[in-house]
């Protein structure tokens, strides 16, 4: 008689892992680097693989299910929590959507009711995403939604809504995109989960240029972000501080805006992105306001803590710190900003107004 596998105790662990991996990434503090993204993305792939190997070795069908299931757990946790539904068609997401698909094929065509109909349709569509069949992915996850089996959560209905709400928003059919965001919320069953759908059509609205929606949105979703419960993203509550900060901004309303900026940079790291976003942005406010002492000391903390490739927002905020400095009667700080700005290659549409400056400084 054989000796029988290690693969259960093997394959708990790396459940485990999965569950830890999803955990860290839902409560990432702010913007993903392309270095944190690819080390998650690694991370990720190194559980694929040796649930790969475990698959291999599998001595029971009822194994090779459990592994097959975790794996198409894995696509779908990188294409909500660290993908943000949206799916780069390598040739390595290609082969795992095949995998995946002929998997649920011979699942569905089983009588042993591995997956249910529902479930299936569902994942089809999730691994036509990975393999870049757009309309195919369309067509599983509308007839996800069109389905009329039970879905206990309804978590398959919901994220089917997202997920075709994106598609629409990434193609510029805002209008469409808002409708389906909006039809995710009544499969919403956790507040985090509805707070993200929330933010979803917040953003449709606000790329309608409908502030008054967007920002009821937005903030109606802030209010039940709650990084204590399960399904919380980071991403959708920051982005939901950082547009409720912008559209009080341009609206004058600048103790509001202010507050917002300032929630930001209690919640992010202050490494990230959007910690650099909220200081420049909280300058601007300062600088609004006539406190150009302040706004100085958020620009230059701005700049301090930038640590990606230059670019217009870098750009811009060096205008914005010389343009303080000169309103505190400090030519002489003012000036290497705007030199800064001349000498750079990066596309700015303000440069005219550094050459006027440079010419009377």
């Amino acid at each position: 008689m054989t000796k029988p596998t290690q693969q259960p105790a093997e394959l708990k662990a790396i459940i485990e892992r999965r569950l830890a991996l999803e955990e860290t990434v839902q409560n990432e503090k702010g913007e993903l680097s392309a270095a944190a993204s690819s080390e998650y993305e690694r991370a990720y792939t190194k559980l694929q693989n040796s649930l790969a190997q475990l698959f291999i070795a599998a001595d029971s069908d009822s194994h090779r299910i459990t592994i097959m299931l975790e794996m198409m757990r894995i696509l779908e946790n990188r294409l909500v929590y660290l993908q943000n539904f949206v799916i780069d068609p390598t040739s390595d997401n290609k082969i795992l959507a095949q995998l995946v698909t002929r998997f649920i094929d011979e699942a569905s065509a089983s009588a042993r009711g591995v997956i249910s109909p529902l479930e299936g349709m569902y994942y089809r569509a999730v691994a036509a995403l990975y393999a870049g069949d757009i309309a195919k992915a369309r067509e599983g996850f509308n007839a996800a939604c069109a389905s009329e089996e039970s879905d206990e959560a309804n978590d398959i209905k919901y994220k089917s809504y997202v997920i075709l709400g994106n598609l629409s928003h990434v193609e510029s059919d805002f209008q469409q995109a808002r409708q389906l965001h909006d039809d995710s919320i009544k499969y919403s069953q956790n507040n985090n989960v509805t707070a993200q759908a929330l933010a979803f059509k917040a953003l449709n609205a606000y790329a309608l240029k409908d502030e008054d929606e967007a920002l009821s949105l937005f903030e109606q979703a802030l209010l039940l972000f709650d990084r204590n419960e399960p399904f919380f993203n980071s991403y959708f509550q920051r982005n939901s501080l950082l547009f409720c900060g912008s559209i009080h901004y341009s609206r004058k309303q600048y103790d509001k805006a202010e507050a917002y900026y300032r929630e930001v940079l209690e919640v992010v790291e202050h490494q990230s992105y959007d910690y650099f976003d909220a200081l420049s942005q909280l300058g601007r406010v300062c600088y609004s306001t006539g406190r150009f002492d302040d706004a100085a000391e958020n620009f230059r903390r701005a700049i301090e803590t930038h640590k990606f490739s230059e670019n217009e927002y870098l750009v811009d905020t060096y205008y914005w710190l010389a343009r303080t400095h000169l309103k505190r009667n400090d030519a002489t700080a003012a000036r290497p900003y705007l030199e800064k700005i001349k000498s750079s290659d990066v596309k700015y549409d303000k440069r005219a107004q550094v050459e006027e400056l440079l010419r009377q400084v």
